[in-house]
């Protein structure tokens, strides 16, 4: 059981309005990964919507990244048996209580997921997969991850419904483009022509968008940055050790604010220090991010 104040409670979820106040969590992965991708899709995927799935989660191995989804068949079932297969953590996203598997032909890699990743939900035990507890299941998909990816929907459909929610959690959005002829596809080509998700067909798209492309990024440890000899107020280390959990993404004033629960004016103080010292980069937007050493 993972309370909102708890430690171990995702904290890409604590920045959103309407995150679960409790989650119920079984599973050995860490959710606060340092890169953690959702990977989403129509439950009736196709051959190639399933080969390109294992292929991006392959080719994220080099990145260590968590892979999160919904636990449905189609793309869902195929991003966590790759996941597994490559021996990447991946987190199953529930619609019904911890206890309740659904579908119940996915319950043996559920099983194995507990063991090399984990099972979230915020129903309580015994709740049954009611077709109104998806689109909440699915918000918090799109706020476990730094990026959401459509690999194939069609034009309804819930992974739309992801997709949307992340948008409005200021994620960054993708969509894998197919045939022009196949249905399974629609939903992604309708994202990308309302510029809703950038163009996917490689590892390289997500990398380049990301920024995990960039030596200075991939070089960053996830360790206390040393502050001896700096006269850093205990604010000031709560906002180093925010912009350090978020890397390699920046994060708004106002996030910061939020999160710290301190007003725009004093957090702004303590970046304009941070900023003096040389720790911390302003950027356009009331953007901030830590200066890489």
């Amino acid at each position: 059981l993972l309370n909102f104040s708890s430690a171990h409670y995702p904290r890409r979820l604590k920045s959103l309005a309407d995150a679960p106040l409790v989650l119920y969590y079984r599973g050995q992965a860490d959710l606060n990964a340092l890169k953690t991708v959702a990977i989403v899709g129509t439950r009736d995927a196709s051959d190639y919507g399933r080969q390109f799935t294992e292929e991006l989660v392959q080719s994220l191995q080099k990145h260590q990244a968590s892979i999160v989804s919904g636990l449905a068949y189609g793309i869902d079932i195929a991003a966590h048996r790759a996941a597994l297969k490559y021996d990447l953590p991946t987190i199953g996203v529930m619609a019904s209580g911890i206890n309740v598997i659904y579908p119940a032909l996915h319950r043996k890699t559920a099983e194995q997921m507990i063991l090399r990743g984990g099972l979230l939900t915020e129903n309580r035990f015994g709740t049954k997969p009611d077709a109104c507890r998806f689109p909440a299941r699915n918000r918090i998909i799109a706020g476990l991850a730094d990026a959401i990816i459509v690999v194939e929907a069609k034009e309804k459909g819930g992974a739309l419904i992801t997709a949307e929610i992340a948008n409005n959690y200021n994620r960054d959005v993708f969509a894998v483009p197919g045939s022009v002829y196949t249905k399974t596809s629609e939903g992604c080509h309708k994202l990308i022509k309302t510029h809703k998700a950038h163009l996917l067909t490689q590892l390289a798209d997500l990398e380049y968008i990301m920024n995990w492309d960039l030596p200075q990024a991939n070089a960053i440890i996830q360790k206390s940055l040393d502050f001896e000899g700096l006269n850093l107020s205990d604010a000031e280390r709560e906002i180093i050790a925010l912009l350090e959990a978020n890397q390699p993404k920046d994060m708004l004033l106002d996030e910061i604010c939020w999160k710290l629960q301190v007003s725009v004016a004093q957090v702004s103080a303590h970046l304009l220090n941070l900023e003096l010292t040389g720790l911390v980069r302003s950027l356009p937007g009331r953007k901030f991010t830590l200066k890489l050493r």
